[in-house]
Parts: C-alpha cells; sequence; structure tokens
C-alpha cells in the first residue's frame, strides 16, 4: 500500500519567512505564503523508512489552501536532494527543482492538494536516507492567486 513521510514546515532567520498567521476567525494558525515582494520559502527534511522498497517513485504533494474565493493559480518551486546513510553518498549542493501549479477552487478554506509527477531518485535503494526538500512560493507569471495561500503540510508519497 502507499505511504507518506510526513514533514514539519521549518523557517530560517530572514525576509523570506512565511508568516504563521491565524486562519478566519480562529482558533487555528497556519503559514501563509506570499510571492511577492518576497518568495516566501521553507525546508523540510524526510527520513527514509525501512519499508521503503527499492527503487520506489515518490510523488511530493503539498496540501494547502486560500482563505478567498479566487480562481487563480497558484505556484510553487521544490527543490529536492537525497543521500544514502552511514557516510554512502553525498547530497547535491544545488538539488532538483520541479514546479508545481494548480488553480485555486474558489472556495475558501478548500483543502487542497498539489502533487509532483513520479520522481524517481536512482540512489533510492535502502532506507536510512535524507531527504531535503525547500518549498518556495513563485509568481505563475501571470494572474497570481491574491487571496491569502497557506502550505498546511508537505508530503512525501511512495
Amino acid at each position: 500500500g502507499w505511504r507518506d513521510l510526513e514533514g514539519t514546515i521549518d523557517t530560517k532567520t530572514g525576509s523570506t519567512n512565511p508568516t504563521w498567521t491565524i486562519i478566519g476567525a480562529g482558533p487555528f494558525y497556519a503559514y501563509a505564503f506570499d510571492y511577492t515582494p518576497t518568495q516566501d520559502e521553507c525546508f523540510l527534511t524526510y527520513h527514509v523508512p525501512h519499508d521503503i522498497v527499492p527503487g520506489s517513485d515518490i510523488y511530493f504533494h503539498l496540501h494547502w489552501m486560500t482563505n478567498g474565493t479566487s480562481t487563480n493559480t497558484t505556484k510553487w518551486e521544490l527543490t529536492y536532494t537525497y543521500a544514502k546513510g552511514f557516510n554512502q553518498e553525498a547530497f547535491s549542493a544545488t538539488g532538483t527543482l520541479v514546479t508545481l501549479e494548480e488553480a485555486a477552487p474558489g472556495v475558501a478554506y478548500q483543502h487542497m492538494v498539489t502533487e509532483t509527477d513520479a520522481i524517481t531518485i536512482p540512489g533510492l535503494t535502502e532506507p536510512d536516507g535524507l531527504i531535503l526538500l525547500h518549498i518556495k512560493r513563485v509568481s505563475n507569471g501571470g494572474s497570481n492567486n491574491a487571496d491569502t495561500v497557506y502550505l498546511l503540510e508537505a508530503d512525501v508519497h511512495y
């Protein structure tokens, strides 16, 4: 069956942090990601578990929502790198870039899940490696979604 590696959104010190903000009237909070004037970003780390099937494809998927009724798209850049554990492999310092873009449904607080196509990581053949993921909200180059966009979670589906 399918499994998910769940990650916790981590921010760093700097001007590109998403804003930790209340959703509507509360009591829930989430990170609100902007694309302008900065491209808000976060970082996640995933430990490859012992039930991984060697050579499995993975799928990054983002759980997100907006606070308004715009149906304009939201675009994300994901950069990932992987290395086996136990001194077997080095991480790529630049990583591999993939983009995701999806139109919002036009319904405030609707749970969206946007997923990459299958990704094959050649060295993903054993447990105890790490996948590092950098997520950034970017302009779609056209009519961006101007509603507040909340990133709730980012998983690796395998």
